[in-house]
């Protein structure tokens, strides 16, 4: 059965995963999304930074035997967030250009979007 809490942990090691990705190997992830106008290294940083950290407070989140309404809506608004500015920066060709880039962008933000609306749900059935 998928509990709230693993889908949270689930979450946390995606947000995890992409931050340390986006720290590591910047100009090859800048390379893979875009050719026409490619994010900036400090912004790919910053967003790596921020995932990290994200990641970090969603496993901790996950740890809590009832992890409470608000943050639940907290880390759920910031997955729709983040599918919502994927949409807007492939639709408007702003940094991800490339036809892998545009695929792998949106896979990723349905995916996101998917932790949101599972974690929502999750969390009224508790």
């Amino acid at each position: 059965m998928i509990t709230l809490n693993v889908v949270m942990r689930a979450n946390s090691v995606s947000c995890i995963g992409f931050g340390l990705v986006f720290l590591a190997i910047p100009i090859q992830v800048t390379n893979f999304l875009g050719t026409v106008s490619q994010v900036s290294d400090t912004v790919l940083f910053l967003l790596g930074i921020g995932l990290i950290i994200n990641g970090l407070h969603l496993f901790w989140a996950s740890r809590q035997l009832r992890p409470s309404k608000m943050l639940v809506n907290y880390f759920s608004i910031g997955d729709f967030i983040w599918l919502l500015a994927s949409i807007f920066l492939v639709t408007m060709e702003i940094w991800i250009d490339t036809s892998a880039g545009v695929l792998v962008t949106m896979v990723v933000a349905v995916v996101v979007g998917g932790f949101g609306v599972v974690q929502k749900v999750l969390r009224r059935e508790v």
